[in-house]
């Protein structure tokens, strides 16, 4: 009797260990799961600031960087009057590959105020320029989407400035605005209206794509799949959800506005970044005031991105000269 006490109790035991390491390594797997989570969501968050850095010098160094073309393999510089001015983003790269060529290289939408379609672009996030040996490091095509708004793209044949493809003036306070060769002008001084999160003002936007999900109401994301990045979109970017599970609108909705994870944004574990016109404004002027007393030395009358737009002497003028004054 005794030892069949002395089973049960040493069975007894047994099971109480079994179910006691059960709950441990359940514990600890859970635990590793979550830790997991959020490296991925800290390294995704470091490297969305970085690219934002990245973007920001791209802009700022723009009469640089688009000092010359690359013709039958010989560099050939530009004419004074073709070099634009500060502040000009990467249009997005639409088929994956990582670069801008061809027809993406051109990407306007002028805004129609009753259209939330209309005044940005989106689509992958480029991470090279070959022609002009520019690379955002250690990134892989496909890995962010990017979204900006189009007057501050580097081309954009919507507008007709002859041969230079861009909106212009592009300045601090958007203003006099250029108006698009079809469409009705935007009044002087419009901010831009990418919406993140219930706030306007964004010039763009970098998203991290997360996990893929199934959403509630059974669309499963599929990144396996060739083809554009509007098309796709719903493959990288999140649907969105009430508290009912009733869709509401979200990133996948190909329109201005935008939303990152948060317990308010039900169904969304996309990670963005933004650079807001502030941020943008703060950057650019850091650069102008970095170079003043060279760029003072420039004539007034001279066709430079520095002095006044005019549509037929002066067609990458941005009117940059107004703002020196502001320099510390």
């Amino acid at each position: 009797m005794k030892r069949n006490q002395s089973g049960f109790v040493l069975g007894v035991i047994i099971v109480v260990m079994v179910l006691g390491a059960t709950a441990f390594f359940g514990l600890y797997a859970q635990n590793w799961l979550f830790q997991n989570q959020d490296q991925t969501r800290l390294t995704a968050l470091h490297q969305l600031n970085d690219v934002k850095q990245q973007l920001l010098k791209y802009a700022q160094l723009q009469p640089e960087l688009y000092l010359s073309d690359l013709k039958a393999n010989t560099r050939t510089y530009k004419e004074s009057e073709k070099i634009p001015g500060l502040g000009y983003l990467p249009c997005p790269d639409l088929d994956g590959d990582g670069s801008v060529l061809e027809a993406e290289t051109s990407c306007g939408n002028p805004r129609n105020i009753s259209d939330d379609t209309t005044g940005f672009v989106y689509g992958f996030l480029p991470v090279g320029f070959t022609t002009r040996n520019i690379f955002f490091g250690g990134l892989e095509p496909k890995q962010f989407f990017y979204v900006v708004d189009e007057r501050f793209v580097n081309g954009n044949n919507a507008y007709n400035n002859g041969s230079t493809g861009r909106y212009a003036p592009l300045n601090p306070v958007l203003s006099p605005s250029q108006a698009p060769d079809a469409g009705t002008p935007l009044p002087d001084g419009t901010p831009p209206w990418i919406n993140l999160n219930g706030r306007e003002g964004y010039v763009a936007l970098i998203v991290f794509p997360n996990a893929v999900q199934v959403f509630p109401d059974g669309y499963a994301q599929d990144r396996t799949q060739a083809g554009d990045a509007q098309a796709r979109i719903g493959d990288y970017l999140d649907r969105r959800y009430d508290g009912n599970g009733v869709r509401v609108n979200g990133n996948a909705d190909g329109d201005r506005f935008f939303f990152s994870e948060s317990s308010e944004n039900i169904g969304v574990n996309d990670l963005v970044v933004g650079i807001t016109l502030e941020e943008w404004q703060e950057a650019m002027m850091a650069r102008l005031c970095a170079q003043r007393d060279r760029l003072a030395s420039v004539p007034e009358e001279s066709a430079y991105w520095l002095n006044e737009y005019d549509a037929d002497n002066n067609q990458a003028g941005s009117g940059w000269r107004a703002w020196l004054g502001d320099c510390p």
